[in-house]
C-alpha cells in the first residue's frame, strides 16, 4: 500500500481502496472477478479477497484468493475513501458475547460494508505448545479503551444498513494465504 493513501484524522484514518463489488481482472491468474472483501493488517497493509468468475468441476465457487492492488486492473473510478478506526489495532479488545479477548491485529471489511476485527489472544493452547487461533468477530460486538461504543439506536440502525454476514468468507480453502482467522458473531 502506498503510503499517500492514508490520511490520519482523529481517531480514525482515511484510507483510499478499491470498492468492495468492484468487478476485474487479475493480472496474475488472467481470471475476472469480483472483490468481496478487503483486509488491513496492524501495520497498515490493505489486502484485497478476490472471487474469481466460475465454478469448479462439483459445480461450486472457483476457490478465493487474496492479492494486492497492483494484480487487479481497474479504474480510477473504482475507488473510494473511507474511514478506518486504525487505532483500535494494536489494543487490547474483547467480543462481548463470547468474551474472547487479546489483541486487534486485523480488520475485515465486508462486502455490505460491515468492519469485522481480528483478535489475538496472549499464549499457547494448553499441552500443545501452539498459538491460540485468531478469531474475527464483528466490531460493533466488541468493547476496548480504542472502541467507540454506538447506543443501542445507532447499533441498530447500522446492522440494518451494513449487517454481519451469515456465511464464513475467510475458511473456505484460501490459496496463498493465512487461513487461521475464523469467524465469529
Amino acid at each position: 500500500m502506498i503510503v499517500s493513501q492514508r490520511k490520519k484524522e482523529g481517531n480514525t484514518m482515511k484510507l483510499r481502496v478499491l470498492k468492495l463489488g468492484t468487478e476485474c481482472r487479475d493480472k496474475a491468474t488472467k481470471l475476472r472477478g469480483t472483490l468481496t472483501h478487503w483486509l488491513m493488517d496492524f501495520g497498515g497493509s490493505v489486502t484485497y479477497l478476490f472471487q474469481p468468475k466460475g465454478l469448479d468441476q462439483e459445480g461450486q465457487p472457483l476457490k478465493k484468493i487474496y492479492i494486492c492492488e497492483a494484480r487487479v486492473e481497474v479504474s480510477a473510478g473504482d475507488f473510494e475513501e473511507i474511514d478506518v478506526p486504525f487505532e483500535i489495532l494494536g489494543s487490547e479488545v474483547e467480543d462481548k458475547a463470547s468474551g474472547f479477548k487479546g489483541m486487534a491485529v486485523d480488520f475485515v471489511r465486508h462486502i455490505n460494508g460491515c468492519f469485522h476485527v481480528a483478535i489475538q489472544p496472549a499464549g499457547t493452547i494448553k499441552g500443545k505448545n501452539i498459538p491460540i487461533e485468531k478469531s474475527e468477530f464483528d466490531l460493533r460486538g466488541c468493547t476496548g479503551k480504542k472502541i467507540i461504543q454506538m447506543s443501542a439506536e445507532e447499533k441498530k440502525q447500522s446492522q440494518v444498513e451494513k449487517p454481519s454476514p451469515a456465511s464464513r468468507p475467510l475458511d473456505r480453502g484460501l490459496q496463498g494465504a493465512d487461513t487461521t482467522i475464523s469467524r465469529r458473531g
